[in-house]
């Protein structure tokens, strides 16, 4: 076995753990928020707080 196909089956091995950490992840969101939370957009709307920092100079 060359050095091309393991590294293609380390390969395939490092994306089934990632898809299964996605799918693990999205159900761990959707138990803890409802849909209405999740589809919900908040473009456009201007937060006075960003990253933990207030906008208007204030902590």
């Amino acid at each position: 076995m060359g050095f091309w196909n393991i590294l293609t089956y380390v390969a395939w091995g490092i994306s089934a753990v990632l898809l299964a950490w996605m799918v693990v992840d999205a159900f761990m969101v959707s138990s803890q928020y409802d849909e209405a939370y999740l589809m919900s957009s908040r473009e456009g709307a201007e937060d006075e707080v960003a990253h933990g920092i207030a906008l208007d100079g204030e902590n």
